[in-house]
């Protein structure tokens, strides 16, 4: 019998919901890896996975630059 009232990680590793999280999650990095896998393989999709890969860095780095920039006027203003 399961427990609805314990917390999450007291359950039982035989638990239908965390099993179906773990399957869920191992399908998801699956499907992602063979997506990528097949990427090169096509003329269009190649540069696309440079240019996102490229895209990511850029917004990583605005990120930390916006983060750095807003931080003190918070300070300031706050």
């Amino acid at each position: 019998m399961f427990n609805c009232d314990a917390v999450r990680i007291d359950w039982g590793p035989e638990d239908p919901e965390i099993v179906s999280d773990v399957l869920f999650a191992v399908a998801n990095v699956m499907s992602i890896a063979r997506t990528t896998y097949l990427m090169p393989a096509f003329e269009v999709l190649g540069p696309l996975q440079i240019s996102l890969g490229r895209m990511l860095g850029d917004i990583t780095r605005f990120l930390v630059l916006f983060t750095l920039v807003r931080r003190p006027s918070v300070v300031v203003l706050g």
